[in-house]
């Protein structure tokens, strides 16, 4: 299985003494940013993105299968050494969050200047930074697959993995940051094609490295290493070449190190403006991260079927948002153009669209899951009991699409202008106090089983997404200087 797939002055480029001339998007973009406020320009920076999301599920989903075949224990160390590689990307989530919303604004002010300075920091720091836990993790990994508690035998599987993935993470990194920084100007088709491309080497790669092919008998689940060294590999090679390759726009030639070598040193103000924005980001995806494992521990006291059931509700799920978190890449990328070139209607109109995109879709998805559920749980699993233990469960799901679909969106609006703050408080505190507390209530307290745990599960989403709509319709977000 594929280990896992978001004022100062400007500062100054050492080739130029002033910030140039207002700038097109970078070549592959949609649109200029004050074209794309409408919905077709909208629909063309996120559809690359659902393409590019739509390709990594299918990626995670082949490497299971490919595992699956190995039996129980392989399957359980992929999984042990995924959920410590998670817990590691975090940080760099949150990087790469703050990456996208200051190149946008950079973008949408005409500064290509400001933009190439944003990129390398970016990469510079994230890149020393991955080195650093990177190191760390390797030194460390078997005490961190211990924490999670899993058998022995399991643990010696996937600690060799996780090692694997803690030497790769600098290019792991920088293929992640190189994307932001494309998506940040406006260029989404970049991305969605190296994605396609790396999945292709990481899932040809593996297959051949566990199942062999000719004389070569194969390596079992030591093949996912293979696969997983490969597609980052070629990930992280086309994301710098893209932005090293770069002619046109406002990115064109400012990244290559060949000839800059100069503009590749620490410059703190702006390591301070990619903090504040992306710092928030990083604390708010690490407080859902373990909420998460706490949720699925309540659901574990529910008994085994209803544990199974959480997995096959996961996935379709993962499915349903697929629209919504492709309309939230769209959101980021155009409410921060357009802020930068001091266009706040425009910002306001983009992320009013691509909420009501993404809401569209997800409530199409919402009604099939309360409609059907036994039969979309059945694609999944034939296990009767599992079955019936997830039907209320996808309902529940089902209930919180059209919401779901606002926060994802909305959140995404908000971080484009750079207000992470406000997604750090409701997503920090709607998860733990919403989602837990009550799921926790009702489920345990109360003893309604798997419909009380689900139960908070929805009223989060519907929560976040009433927060979300608050915050996007008052307008504070408007006003955060970044």
């Amino acid at each position: 299985m594929a280990l896992p797939a978001p004022a100062v002055a400007a500062p100054t480029d050492p080739g130029r003494d002033t910030p140039t001339p207002a700038l097109p998007l970078a070549a592959g973009s949609a649109a200029t940013p004050r074209a794309a406020a409408n919905p077709r320009g909208v629909l063309a920076l996120a559809w690359p993105s659902l393409v590019e999301n739509l390709l990594l599920m299918m990626l995670n989903t082949g490497s299971l299968m490919m595992v699956g075949h190995l039996g129980a224990r392989p399957m359980a160390s992929v999984g042990a050494a995924g959920q410590i590689s998670n817990v590691i990307i975090i940080v760099f989530s949150g990087i790469a969050a703050g990456t996208t919303a200051l190149v946008a604004r950079a973008v949408g002010a005409g500064n290509g200047v400001e933009a190439r300075a944003i990129a390398r920091q970016s990469l510079l720091v994230g890149v020393a930074i991955a080195g650093v836990c990177g190191l760390l993790g390797f030194t460390f990994a078997q005490s961190l697959v211990g924490i999670l508690g899993v058998a022995p035998e399991v643990t010696t599987d996937a600690v060799p993995l996780v090692r694997v993935a803690c030497l790769l993470l600098p290019i792991l990194v920088s293929g992640i940051l190189a994307g932001a920084t494309l998506r940040g100007a406006g260029d989404t088709r970049t991305p969605m094609w190296n994605s396609a491309v790396a999945n292709l080497v990481n899932l040809s790669v593996a297959y051949v490295a566990i199942y062999g092919l000719g004389s070569f008998a194969g390596i079992g689940v030591d093949g996912v290493s293979a696969g997983w060294i490969a597609g980052q590999g070629v990930a992280g090679f086309l994301g710098l070449r893209a932005l090293a390759r770069q002619r046109h726009g406002p990115l064109a030639g400012g990244l290559d190190p060949m000839r800059r070598l100069n503009g590749w040193r620490i410059d703190l103000p702006v390591l301070r403006r990619i903090a504040a924005v992306g710092g928030p980001a990083a604390g708010e995806y690490a407080s859902i991260q373990v909420g998460m494992i706490f949720f699925s521990i309540m659901v574990v006291r529910m008994g085994t079927a209803a544990f199974a059931s959480q997995q096959a509700i996961f996935t379709a799920a993962n499915v349903s948002m697929l629209p919504g978190l492709a309309f939230s890449v769209a959101a980021t990328t155009l409410v921060g153009q357009h802020l930068g070139a001091g266009d706040p209607a425009s910002a306001r109109a983009a992320g009013w669209r691509s909420m009501w995109a993404a809401t569209a879709w997800m409530t199409i998805a919402g009604v099939g899951f309360i409609t059907y559920p036994e039969p979309l749980l059945g694609v999944f699993t034939s296990d009767p009991d599992v079955i019936a233990a997830g039907a209320t469960g996808i309902r529940m799901v089902g209930f919180g699409q059209p919401l779901q679909a606002a926060a994802f969106v909305l959140s995404g609006a908000l971080r484009g202008a750079g207000d992470t703050r406000t997604t750090l408080v409701v997503g920090s505190l709607s998860m733990w106090i919403v989602r837990l507390g009550l799921a926790w209530t009702f489920g345990i307290g109360l003893g309604w089983g798997v419909a009380g745990i689900w139960l908070g599960w929805c009223a989060d989403w519907c929560v976040r997404g009433a927060s979300y709509i608050y915050a996007f319709h008052r307008g504070a977000w408007q006003k955060v200087r970044v």
